[in-house]
């Protein structure tokens, strides 16, 4: 799939002359960026259960569930596009730093970049569910485990080595998917 071809604003392009969107990752700040087509992505149901049963920030923003699209919804997105980034980042990256590449893909010629951060946001001291809008929507994007995507399963596609940390002394990275078609 990664020999196909792309049309893009009226322009035939290769994958080939794509790598220069994991050169932009990295000029950004993240660690290393890796080009996968969209159906190495990975979307399982038990994801998004672990945000239910697991994790203290279910219901409490609106880049969580019960607010992100579901795994079936994901897995409809993904057949839009044919490429994603995946890249790394320190966990002391800036959060911005996933919109911003987002930005700078859409600037290059693809309208249809989206980019899903890991994580719960952090944005606002706290959400406000109640009104049920985004205050930050130009900075907040849902996490890929709050629409069903299994981290582990996709990085291990891109050919990443990810493990469960077995201490919170263990250095980690966090990860960043853009959406590209």
């Amino acid at each position: 799939m990664l020999g196909a071809k792309v049309w893009r604003s009226g322009m035939r392009e290769t994958v080939e002359d794509l790598p220069r969107l994991c050169s932009l990752a990295i000029e950004l700040g993240a660690v290393d960026a890796k080009l996968i087509s969209a159906d190495q992505v990975v979307v399982r149901d038990w994801v998004r259960w672990k945000c239910h049963f697991g994790c203290d920030n279910y219901g409490r923003s609106l880049m969580c569930p019960p607010h992100t699209p579901n795994p079936d919804e994901t897995r409809a997105l993904l057949k839009e596009y044919e490429f994603a980034l995946l890249f790394r980042l320190k966990p002391s990256a800036p959060k911005t730093l996933d919109v911003e590449l987002e930005r700078r893909i859409f600037l290059e010629g693809y309208p249809a970049a989206l980019v899903l951060t890991s994580g719960s946001c952090h944005l606002c001291e706290e959400c406000d569910v109640k009104r049920g809008y985004c205050v930050k929507p130009l900075e907040a994007r849902p996490s890929m485990e709050s629409c069903g995507i299994s981290v582990f399963d996709t990085a291990r596609n891109a050919g990443y080595k990810i493990e469960v940390l077995k201490s919170k002394d263990e250095e980690y990275f966090r990860y960043g998917l853009v959406l590209i078609c």
